[in-house]
């Protein structure tokens, strides 16, 4: 049985359960299906209540939006790194809960729109449970060096410790080499892996399970 803090991924027949305050690092490549993994890791938490931070380098609010639709999104707040590039950062539904940052290179403009809805969430919601996804540290890591984004990761994750809540970092499988990754496996309790249609986590837990992609759904195989 798993502590009522504990959160669960969402996806069917795949029951782990991830402890508060542990930051995930999320792999795998382009085909691997992460993105739907994080879909469902954010639909759950929404289904329970719980708040949902969501910072994208790749996918601007109004597309994310629509992935989302049906959704109850009072909890959700989005952070678009990509709308501002486009001049495409129009009005929308949900505007309270979307900040736009200039470029992905701006991690002080990040962290502040972090603060704000984190802040916002624990005191005017009292919301206890808080994920955050951030898709993705490898676009990041385009932008800025290693060692400013270790920096940057460093104080979210560690808020995220303190707070209690769960951080999943994406990266792009074999786009990093050897010492960024070992970098930003120095801020993470844990790493799941999707590979070759097999899910492996390591860290706070150790196993695997067989995976399908569906119709855009991860099926986990008995």
């Amino acid at each position: 049985m798993g502590d009522q803090m504990d959160y669960s991924i969402g996806i069917s027949n795949l029951k782990w359960l991830i402890p508060s305050g542990t930051n995930i690092i999320l792999s795998g490549d382009l085909f691997s299906g992460k993105d739907l993994f994080y879909k469902y890791f954010i639909e759950k938490g929404l289904e329970e209540g719980e708040a949902c931070i969501l910072v994208s380098t790749n996918e601007t609010a109004q597309k994310i939006l629509e992935n989302f639709d049906g959704i109850k999104m009072d909890n959700f707040c989005i952070i678009d790194c990509v709308s501002s590039r486009f001049g495409a950062t129009v009005e929308m539904p949900f505007f309270e809960q979307i900040r736009y940052i200039e470029s992905p290179m701006d991690l002080t403009m990040i962290m502040v729109a972090l603060n704000e809805f984190i802040d916002n969430i624990s005191r005017e919601k009292n919301i206890k449970k808080l994920r955050i996804v951030f898709d993705s540290v490898s676009t990041l890591l385009m932008y800025s060096n290693l060692r400013t984004v270790f920096k940057f990761l460093h104080v979210v994750s560690t808020r995220v410790r303190s707070g209690g809540g769960v951080c999943l970092l994406l990266i792009e499988e074999q786009a990093h080499d050897d010492m960024e990754i070992k970098t930003i496996q120095q801020i993470s309790q844990g790493i799941i892996n999707m590979d070759s249609n097999e899910i492996i986590i390591r860290g706070f837990k150790t196993d695997r399970v067989k995976y399908e992609i569906v119709n855009q759904h991860i099926q986990i195989k008995p």
